[in-house]
């Protein structure tokens, strides 16, 4: 198990070769909340293009976000699409989201968030029904600049693999708070942004793409069925020794007469 110290120089370490396979993330720009909230949700299992393309669905299906914010969760299922990544989950949370922000500040804006703090943005949607911690976080980090990671299942799938998180024994909360000691406020978007990228990229769910990994080299998940492999093909190419041929035991009787 990988100490504190190790899990801060693999994320660097991680964060160098995927920034040589990516380039630079892109800046984060916020023209809406509420609609950057949405393709955070949206995000989650998905593609860039398919969070995009479905977020672009709902501003031509609805007729504002308040429309939105006041409809059946079958009818916003059936806009995403039924192929689309946990749209029936989704469908559900998005409404229940607005609906709680709008009955405390009658807003469909988010102005408020402009006097709110760092810290009583990030609490204040962590308190809400049905909100992910990584929502909250990535309110707080791109709406106000609090330090946060946002740790979705993509982020947790990819790190865990490296051995940097742990999905199967810590909690959502418990990793984002991990990361947030490791990896520096002028980092964490970068760092959040590459691990989404490669979850999206290669790292994907089932199988994984190991052998176009530019983290091939060091990561344990993908090392372990590498030497496995080198083993198995080192077996079959060394040739084996012919059994020794036995005499058989009447010859062996008449030559000792």
């Amino acid at each position: 198990m990988l100490i504190f110290a190790d899990k801060v120089r693999r994320l660097e370490r991680v964060r160098l070769a995927l920034k040589k396979r990516y380039g630079d993330a892109p800046p984060v720009a916020v023209a809406h909340p509420v609609e950057h909230v949405l393709r955070a949700i949206l995000s989650e299992e998905a593609t860039s293009r398919q969070a995009d393309d479905a977020l672009d669905r709902l501003r031509r299906h609805f007729v504002d976000w308040n429309d939105l914010r006041v409809s059946r969760p079958r009818e916003i299922r059936e806009v995403l699409g039924t192929n689309f990544p946990r749209s029936s989950h989704k469908a559900r949370v998005i409404p229940r989201l607005l609906d709680q922000v709008f009955k405390q500040y009658n807003s469909m804006v988010w102005d408020f968030l402009e006097k709110m703090g760092k810290v009583e943005t990030r609490a204040f949607f962590e308190k809400l029904e049905d909100v992910r911690p990584f929502v909250a976080a990535i309110i707080a980090r791109d709406c106000v600049g609090a330090h946060a990671v946002p740790v979705d299942y993509d982020v947790a799938r990819v790190l865990g693999r490296l051995a940097v998180l742990d999905p199967s024994t810590q909690s959502e909360a418990e990793m984002q708070a991990i990361l947030e000691r490791a990896v520096k406020a002028t980092r964490a978007y970068e760092v959040h942004w590459l691990a989404k990228r490669l979850g999206e990229d290669l790292c994907i769910v089932g199988t994984p793409l190991c052998r176009q990994c530019p983290l091939n080299s060091f990561c344990p998940s993908a090392a372990i069925p590498s030497r496995t492999r080198a083993n198995k093909k080192k077996a079959a190419a060394k040739p084996s020794k012919p059994a020794a041929k036995k005499k058989p035991k009447a010859a062996a009787r008449k030559k000792r007469r």
